[in-house]
């Protein structure tokens, strides 16, 4: 028996759809239906259609093609089997691609006329047959593909693309996490697209009523998210709707499997798509009202973009309810790109919007900063202009101070030489008391005037180090020994603790410049301790290089941590606003901070408010001992010796001419070199010993300029040494320069002395002539120049 459409007689071979067969049932029963056809079936009960199709002339490259066959089938045409895939019954129905068949038909298989096509299907469950169509193979192979792209193909490229816009998005939403709306989109697009995937897998992730419940599930969450989204967007906000559609998507997994538990899911599941389809509806309705009332493009495109999505939703429950085709294109999918569409705009439209916002924010900074940099330049001029002033006011101060220093030193360096005098005369007891104290005051007043000078010195860098190796135990022992007794007479105990070192016992550092810092500490560390006591120690330490930390602690009334960098700025002092004379002018940690840089000994300050202060030093160790100093030359003074004196200052050069005039000395005195010249020409022109000129001279001449015109009569080799009251540091860098040997006023006589004996026992020959004069003159005082 067979059933089928027939083609008239001799009509052109093209595709035709042969949609009426008899269905013949396991137990023998035959029904005339018309495909597609949909029927329960098992692996073990298939289910046979035969079909009819007339066929004409020329019969080649011909074959079969089956839109929507959903099911393991077996066909034949004329009894010949043209595909065998009943052996997979029990596997789970075709899916996706495997869905749609073309099936060629060798030309031997088929006649001229009717044509009888077999179909035998099973499956797991429901299996469906849809209509046949036979023809030319080309043919049929575009209608495939055109079915392939619409039900395959397109939703998986929209699926795809709104996957990524999804994740975009929901990246936007969790950097800038401000905005709900990205959420809510983000996650029901991404639904939306996996939802779309699942439905196009080859294999199914779940098989039988469970592959049907939680698609519906899916479907439910991302419709929810999208309806809420659309409400959010149209600045809804309807509480009871919310909770109604989160409590049917919760609710959604046990309604389906009790449906199934009746045998009506197919029915419960179309009436659930239809709910959300309602649902859909009403979120249409809000972004629609939105639109008419905002009328601009977001909420447009979003109304019509919904609209195209309810009518598309319909349509899809519709084509799934009358099944008038078993694998139609739907186009829910579709829809998506609608959605694409929307968002791409809605981001652009922002960024576009933003970035205007931004150009705007940016001329307005960019004025703002130009008003700025004009008010900055005026800042910067007004600041440069009191640069200026404060500098043309330090120079004319450094110079007040200069001059000041000068003019002070002149006097004082007067009195000096007077009170030296006084000394060498026979005084009674009061009157040598008397003259004790005035050395002691003006001492004084030159310790400070020297203070003074240290700082001009360094600053100027003519304090060079020079470093030899040195007995700091000697060293430091001594100075503990020089200040036991002002620790005594203040009631203070000064302890010592020297390390034990027996690999590097010595130090290498100026041993000069370094006995000037420790004196400075301890000084300062008695003026400000009332009760307790002073240490003085100094241990090895082998951490890097090996080096001696030489501490001074005392448990004076501390330094507070907000002054403690200020200590050692100039003249200024802690606990001392009268300014007591008796604690110095304020310039001895100033001089120590210098003279630990010039040395290369980092300096450290630890100090607690009323329990005490502990500055320390490193200073390197070494193994090499120190050599042995010569012994101090005799200060006695052959009577008759030559001295020529340039003073411009008659009572400087008066005090020096009568002191040198005690010691038996012959003083050619003048304010210039001339004058002296003069003199020595009217004496016969006897040997000159030594020169002692003063560095600014009148007229504009330097006492440098004096001793050459005086060397160039008396002879080159003539000693000479330079006096001077300057303290600025162009005055001493120029004194420096100038190679001879100076000192700063007021000198002391017994240094002035001691340099007589000797210079005149170096040209005599009792010191050697290679010595240099620097050196000579450090064995003097530590006033010299290096």
């Amino acid at each position: 028996m067979a059933f089928g459409a027939a083609a008239a007689w001799g009509a052109a071979p093209g595709p035709q759809a042969v949609d009426a067969a008899i269905r013949v049932s396991v137990d023998g029963q035959a029904d005339v239906v018309r495909l597609p056809d949909r029927v329960a079936a098992a692996p073990a009960a298939p289910v046979t259609y035969r079909l009819r199709a007339s066929l004409a002339p020329p019969l080649r490259d011909l074959a079969l093609y089956l839109p929507g066959l959903v099911a393991h089938a077996r066909i034949a045409v004329n009894g010949h089997v043209v595909d065998d895939r009943l052996a997979d019954a029990a596997q789970p129905l075709p899916r996706s691609v495997r869905r749609l068949r073309v099936i060629p038909l060798p030309s031997e298989f088929v006649q001229t006329g009717h044509n009888d096509i077999e179909i035998v299907a099973a499956g797991p469950g429901t299996v469906s047959v849809s209509a046949v169509w036979v023809g030319d193979e080309e043919a049929l192979r575009q209608m495939h593909e055109r079915r392939l792209l619409g039900v395959v193909i397109g939703p998986a490229f929209v699926a795809t693309v709104m996957a990524c816009l999804a994740l975009c998005v929901l990246l936007l939403w969790v950097r800038h996490g401000r905005d709900p709306l990205y959420g809510y989109f983000g996650v029901g697009a991404l639904g939306w697209a996996l939802h779309t995937g699942w439905t196009l897998l080859p294999a199914p992730l779940l098989t039988g009523a469970h592959y049907s419940i939680w698609w519906h599930v899916l479907y439910s969450g991302f419709v929810a998210m999208l309806v809420v989204f659309c409400l959010r967007f149209a600045q809804r906000r309807w509480p009871r709707f919310d909770r109604t559609l989160w409590l049917a998507v919760l609710a959604a997994p046990p309604l389906l499997y009790a449906a199934d538990a009746f045998g009506v899911l197919f029915d419960a599941a179309a009436y659930w798509r239809l709910a959300l389809i309602a649902a859909v509806a009403v979120a249409v309705w809000a972004v629609v009202a939105d639109a008419w009332r905002r009328r601009n493009a977001d909420s447009v495109l979003l109304a019509s973009t919904g609209a195209v999505s309810l009518a598309f939703a319909a349509r899809d429950w519709l084509t799934a309810r009358a099944f008038t085709d078993n694998n139609p294109v739907y186009l829910t999918p579709y829809s998506g790109a609608l959605f694409i569409v929307l968002v791409a705009w809605i981001l652009i439209d922002r960024y576009v919007r933003t970035a205007r916002e931004l150009e705007q924010v940016n001329a307005h900074l960019e004025q703002r900063v130009a008003a700025k940099s004009a008010e900055l330049r005026v800042a910067l001029d007004d600041m440069r202009a009191a640069r200026d002033r404060a500098l043309a006011a330090d120079e004319a101060k450094s110079r007040f101070l200069a001059a000041a220093s000068h003019d002070l030193r002149q006097p004082i360096q007067a009195l000096d030489l007077y009170l030296g005098t006084l000394r060498g005369e026979a005084l009674a007891v009061p009157q040598r008391l008397l003259v004790q104290r005035m050395g002691a005051a003006l001492a004084a007043l030159g310790a400070m005037l020297d203070a003074l000078l240290d700082i001009s010195r360094m600053d100027a860098g003519l304090v060079r180090p020079q470093p030899r190796p040195v007995d700091l135990f000697e060293l430091l022992h001594r100075l503990a020994d020089e200040f036991a007794a002002p620790a005594a007479a203040k009631g203070l105990r000064l302890a010592v603790h020297a390390g034990v070192a027996r690999a590097t016992p010595y130090a290498r550092t100026d041993a000069a410049l370094l006995e000037r810092v420790v004196r400075n500490l301890l000084d300062n560390a008695l003026k400000y301790t009332e009760r307790g006591g002073v240490l003085l120690s100094w241990r090895l330490r082998s951490g890097g290089a090996p080096h001696w930390l030489v501490e001074v602690r005392d448990t004076g009334c501390g330094i507070a941590r907000a002054e403690q960098a200020r200590v050692f700025d100039e003249f200024y002092q802690v606990a001392n606003v009268q300014r007591d004379r008796q604690r110095g002018l304020g310039l001895g940690l100033s001089i120590v901070r210098r003279l630990c840089a010039i040395l290369g000994a980092p300096l450290q300050l630890r100090s607690v408010t009323g329990r005490g202060t502990c500055l320390s030093l490193r200073v390197p160790a070494t193994d090499e001992p120190p050599v042995a100093a010569s012994a101090a030359a005799d200060d006695d003074l052959p009577a008759g010796l030559v001295v020529a004196v340039v003073e411009d200052d008659a009572q400087v050069r008066d005090a020096l001419g009568a002191l040198l005039a005690q010691w038996a000395c012959v003083v050619l005195g003048a304010a210039h070199a001339g004058g002296v010249l003069a003199q020595w020409r009217a004496l016969g022109r006897p040997p000159v010993s030594a020169i002692v000129a003063d560095y600014r001279l009148v007229d504009g001449d330097t006492g440098d300029q004096a001793i050459a015109v005086l060397r160039a009569e008396f002879g080159t080799a003539t000693p000479a040494v330079l006096l001077t009251g300057d303290t600025a540091p162009p005055q001493l860098a120029a004194l420096h320069a100038s190679g001879f040997d100076w000192w700063s006023k007021p000198v002391a006589a017994p240094t002035l002395r001691t340099w007589l004996g000797v210079v005149v026992r170096r040209r005599a020959g009792e010191i050697g002539v290679g010595a240099p004069a620097g050196a000579v003159a450090s064995t003097v005082t530590a006033g010299v120049a290096p």
